[in-house]
């Protein structure tokens, strides 16, 4: 089974999943957060030696509740930030000890589903165990308890209010919870929906979504640049979930034994998704000509050191240096280029122009903010 076929299992629960706080520490605990943990266990000895029991630290009240009776949601809560946990204990101040929100669930009677919390909970749990070590059963930690029985309200409720004041959600957390919402909860919502179709798309090229803290990055497959490709704080740049068919499309056919380079994955959803606005048909024999042409005048190589880029440098300096006459010059009497960044404005136009110069396919009109134009001149030879 590859790493992708591995990695997006997690997706096919078909139902809650509750483990213990004990649980939830150990299951992401590599050996480099284990001696993390414990010097940050012996500084916090250190740092609070009035406090000699976990009942010594005043801690806010609200329900108080065993510890050994909070479960956590693995499909409603974010992996555990192990970064985010040792910054709370390196920090810690009772004050800021926060009462962890949870609910009742039918099928867990007498325990208690954190929805947020998790990593004061987990935090707490060190303390108790690894600072003080005393038995959970007897130790009480304050809770919130919210009488709401839908799966999905809840975990709407997790995304929305992860903002300022916590450990903030990033792109992927917030999209793991869309697609647990949709698979787990039936949720509905149209935005929800879009991602858990993407997610598809993706497990069946081999695609899995993932971010650096989870230490899979560089795993074959593993999908990281989700800023304006997959997901999107704005609707204005949100893109079709057909531009991640598309992509997953591309990648099929390539048949690349890698992770996706980040410039990899803006210069194609970029222009799959002028291709949507424009009407332009993206079939298969399409993707199999774009594929084609990427292996056979770049080895379909966006990163930042390829020889896409290269060329696109070039293409940019011809363009640039006839239009600014009046550019500072170094010391060698040359201009000075301004203004190229291996980003879309820069890429785009050069991929477009090539691809129309080389291929049979139709093209989107674009128009770069920066008003780069690129000669036949200064593109490769068809």
């Amino acid at each position: 089974m590859s790493y992708a076929n591995k990695a997006n299992q997690k997706y096919s629960e078909s139902k809650s999943n509750f483990v213990t706080l004990q649980q939830r520490l150990t299951s992401g605990l590599n050996a480099f957060y284990e001696k993390r943990l414990l010097g940050v266990v012996e500084e916090f000895k250190r740092r609070h030696k009035k406090l000699e029991k976990f009942a010594d630290m005043h801690l806010c009240e609200a329900i108080m509740v065993p510890m050994d009776k909070i479960l956590i949601d693995t499909t409603m809560q974010r992996a555990v930030n192990f970064e985010h946990v040792l910054d709370i204990l390196v920090g810690f101040r009772e004050t800021m000890v926060m009462a962890i929100q949870v609910y009742e669930d039918p099928d867990k009677p007498g325990y208690y589903i954190a929805w947020d919390g998790q990593h004061t909970a987990v935090a707490l749990y060190i303390l108790a165990t690894k600072v003080f070590g005393e038995r959970v059963a007897k130790l009480m930690v304050p809770i919130v308890k919210y009488n709401v029985k839908m799966r999905a309200e809840i975990r709407r409720n997790f995304i929305l209010l992860n903002g300022d004041a916590k450990k903030p959600l990033d792109f992927v957390d917030t999209y793991q919870q869309q697609v647990y919402g949709v698979r787990i909860d039936g949720e509905d919502d149209e935005e929800w929906v879009a991602t858990e179709q993407k997610q598809k798309y993706l497990e069946e090229a081999g695609l899995f979504v993932t971010h650096e803290k989870f230490e899979d990055h560089e795993e074959e497959g593993a999908f990281t640049l989700l800023a304006d490709t997959i997901m999107s704080k704005s609707v204005k740049t949100r893109k079709d979930a057909d531009a991640t068919r598309m992509f997953a499309d591309y990648w099929s056919i390539a048949g690349h034994k890698r992770p996706v380079d980040a410039k990899e994955a803006r210069q194609l959803y970029e222009y799959f998704a002028l291709c949507i606005e424009q009407g332009i048909t993206i079939d298969e024999g399409y993707v199999l000509e774009l594929v084609s042409f990427c292996k056979e005048y770049f080895d379909s190589d966006f990163s930042a050191n390829g020889p896409f880029w290269d060329k696109v440098k070039l293409a940019y300096d011809a363009w640039w240096i006839p239009n600014n006459p009046d550019a500072e010059l170094n010391k060698d009497g040359e201009p000075i280029v301004r203004g190229f960044t291996k980003e879309a404005r820069c890429g785009l136009p050069f991929l477009i122009a090539q691809i129309k110069h080389s291929t049979s396919l139709k093209t989107p009109s674009y128009d770069a903010t920066n008003g780069f134009k690129v000669a036949v001149k200064d593109l490769w030879e068809a």
